[in-house]
């Protein structure tokens, strides 16, 4: 199996995704620093940054959903395009998987592209520029498909936007790991509809006899 496809246990996904938060919002704090930023300021905790969070991720949600409603057919393909990836994460994907894996997300990501980079660019070019090479690189970073990155890249503009102007990076924080909850949710229960899991499973089946096939042809 490739590691794309193959299920992992549940506790290496936890242990991967805390580490990448950590290094993430390393990283942005960092680029935070260098742009001449006060590091206690990085991340302003209240209650208002947590409902205006609430709102960007519902309201992201919100939007999606009602795409998913006009253009099924697109939706479906943006969902079998991304079945190999999420393959890892299994057939069961419960709630405190999807929690850990949605906050360091929302944390990290957020900490190194939106209060990090972003920050540290708009020092050197104009902030619109910023937000979009930001977003831009955190699209790459997915390594996804270019129908899926030009996705990625747009949400990435949206929180860039508004961090731009709000300046609260815990709001996106919120926002981020509010719309990857139901995102990741959302997946899982279209790649059961579809059957994706068995066709992922079949595809690698008959990737792995190809392969030992070449082997025992080889020797």
């Amino acid at each position: 199996m490739t590691e794309t496809t193959r299920e992992l246990p549940r506790w290496k996904i936890a242990a991967a995704m805390i580490v990448q938060a950590m290094a993430f919002v390393s990283l942005g704090l960092a680029l935070w620093y260098l742009a001449g930023r006060d590091a206690t300021n990085f991340v302003s905790p209240s209650v208002k940054s947590f409902l205006l969070g609430l709102l960007v991720g519902l309201g992201l949600i919100a939007v999606f959903a009602v795409l998913w409603r006009k253009f099924p057919h697109t939706g479906e393909k943006l969902v079998r395009v991304q079945a190999p990836t999420y393959r890892f994460l299994g057939r069961d994907l419960t709630w405190p998987i999807v929690v850990l894996i949605s906050l360091s997300a929302g944390i990290g990501e957020e900490a190194l592209f939106r209060g990090g980079l972003q920050t540290w660019l708009g020092t050197h070019v104009t902030m619109s520029l910023a937000i979009v090479l930001a977003a831009l690189a955190f699209a790459v970073l997915h390594g996804a498909k270019l129908f899926v990155a030009g996705l990625i890249f747009l949400i990435g503009s949206l929180f860039g936007l508004l961090y731009w102007q709000t300046g609260d990076l815990l709001a996106m924080m919120v926002g981020h790991a509010v719309y990857d909850v139901w995102a990741l949710l959302f997946l899982n229960r279209e790649m059961h509809r579809l059957g994706l899991f068995d066709e992922v499973d079949r595809g690698t089946a008959q990737e792995g006899a190809t392969i030992l096939a070449k082997c025992d042809a080889a020797g």
